[in-house]
């Protein structure tokens, strides 16, 4: 019977063995949620979406964030030692290199899913990349800025579904507005979360510079903001009734962080406090397809 000795040196693990913890950075969630605000800016925009129009469009926003991600995890790998010392990079399961070309390959499909559309799809998904480029290498850094750089991204996918099928409207302007205010009241409020790894990395966040309940006012005025904006496509009568209920639970839950992060400004509370963003937004991404059914 063979027994491997003591000393014996394992191999390391292939690139297709890492590849399931590749795809966990990409945060599916996250992705899938891109990729349905794609598809939900093409239906604002248009009555009739070709399927192969839809499902390119979904594709392109789904690698693009995916590599977005990767790409942060690997430039934030010295910040993730201090703060999320269990991620891949910094608990050395996936090497630096790994990372960079897995996010390469997702950015090119990417770009190939985006051009199969047209050219004004292309230039949007260049100019994302661009933007999530910037971020990584020099804007992050500047706190406020960073945090406007990483919401555009969020924001565009609305405006680039309106591309995809030739007609972008005030809908989906407004809606690209409210996940854009929505989007930098959560990156300010996860920088109370980033505190250590961000003065370690030498980040400017509002919460570094100047303190958790600073950072929490201003996350809480930014959602309160989207809230007061979230009226506006009923009253300019760009969406139907249906649009109320849902919109009714994501303005209450914003309401409802913004109160409890004014209440308590921890990394702690932070913490949980944009996970639930994310799911205010869902609600709101899906009152605007109510409204427009």
């Amino acid at each position: 019977m063979n027994q491997v000795g003591p000393d014996r040196v394992q191999p390391s693990p292939t690139f297709m063995q890492k590849l399931p913890t590749l795809i966990s950075m990409m945060r599916l969630p996250n992705c899938l949620m891109i990729g349905f605000a794609v598809i939900v800016g093409e239906f604002l925009a248009s009555t009739l979406v070709p399927t192969r129009v839809a499902i390119y469009g979904f594709l392109a926003a789904f690698l693009l964030l995916g590599a977005s991600m990767v790409l942060n995890d690997y430039f934030d790998r010295e910040i993730d030692t201090i703060n999320e010392p269990t991620r891949p990079l910094p608990a050395e399961i996936v090497k630096p290199s790994e990372a960079l070309s897995f996010a390469l390959i997702l950015c090119s499909l990417g770009i190939l899913m985006a051009a199969y559309t047209g050219i004004a799809t292309l230039l949007i998904a260049l100019l994302t990349i661009a933007i999530m480029i910037s971020y990584n290498t020099r804007v992050k850094r500047t706190g406020l800025i960073g945090n406007i750089f990483v919401s555009t991204n969020v924001a565009v996918p609305f405006i680039y579904g309106g591309f995809a099928v030739g007609s972008p409207t005030w809908a989906l302007a407004i809606f690209a507005l409210l996940a854009f205010l929505a989007s930098v009241g959560r990156e300010i409020v996860k920088g109370i979360v980033d505190v250590q790894g961000d003065k370690a990395r030498g980040v400017r966040s509002i919460a570094v510079i100047k303190g958790n309940g600073t950072a929490a006012k201003y996350g809480s005025a930014f959602f309160v903001t989207a809230v007061g904006l979230s009226v506006s496509p009923l009253l300019l009568g760009l969406v139907t009734y249906y649009y109320i209920p849902l919109v009714v639970i994501c303005d209450f839950g914003f309401l409802l962080t913004a109160y409890s992060l004014l209440s308590n400004s921890s990394a702690g509370n932070a913490k949980r406090s944009k996970k639930f963003v994310l799911i205010w937004m869902t609600f709101g991404l899906l009152a605007f397809v109510l409204g427009s059914v």
